[in-house]
């Protein structure tokens, strides 16, 4: 082989791992909240995912503050996200219909297309605006999405891949009448003359990303 050979065959190497490199990052793909018990176990009642399904309610993802363009939807055909994370703080609000008032809501986070939650967290359900507390889920039997069944809880609030660590730093869920506020139906966005459960979620983001 001669050098400019061997000088081209390096370049094209380093080419390629240069664009994996660029092109590697962690992607929301799927997310699910479910009614859960004091110790975070799915109890059977309320799920909101993120697939397009026939009978399981959407979650409705907002980029930031109420009223900002939603980052999924706005049917069911087109309700699974792909939302990657960019270096610092990312906010975003949760529109779910109503359903039973549980009193404890979990969240699984599910990244780059895995059905395995990389974080998963659950709180009680607010029900006043103001302060609030969520926990890492370790619970063994948490929701997944359509088809997938129960998951075990990732017990952890931090996912560190693709060069970044992203940090769950807040989480909740509040009942109906806390916020009054109709965005979403139970398969698409638009109001439907009920008040929706408004959730939020608040990443730290650090790395070369």
């Amino acid at each position: 082989m001669t050098n400019q050979i061997k000088c081209a065959v390096l370049f094209a190497g380093t080419l390629l791992l240069s664009l994996a490199g660029a092109t590697s990052q962690n992607v929301l793909t799927d997310v699910t909240v479910f009614g859960c018990d004091s110790s975070g176990s799915y109890v059977g009642v309320d799920v909101w995912v993120t697939r397009p399904s026939s009978y399981i309610a959407a979650v409705f993802i907002e980029s930031g503050a109420c009223g900002s363009q939603f980052l999924n939807g706005p049917d069911n055909a087109h309700v699974q996200p792909s939302i990657s994370f960019s270096i610092g703080t990312n906010s975003f609000k949760l529109f779910g219909d109503p359903g039973a008032n549980n009193s404890y809501f979990g969240i699984n986070l599910f990244f780059n297309g895995s059905t395995t939650p990389s974080i998963s967290a659950f709180c009680p359900m607010l029900t006043t605006s103001g302060p609030h507390t969520f926990t890492a889920n370790s619970s063994p039997n948490t929701s997944g999405p359509p088809g997938v069944g129960t998951v075990p809880g990732a017990a952890t609030l931090t996912s560190t891949s693709a060069g970044q660590t992203i940090t769950l730093k807040d989480f909740y869920w509040a009942a109906p009448n806390v916020y009054n506020l109709d965005e979403v139906g139970l398969f698409t966005t638009g109001a439907d003359e009920r008040f929706d459960y408004v959730g939020g979620i608040s990443f730290s983001v650090t790395g070369d990303r």
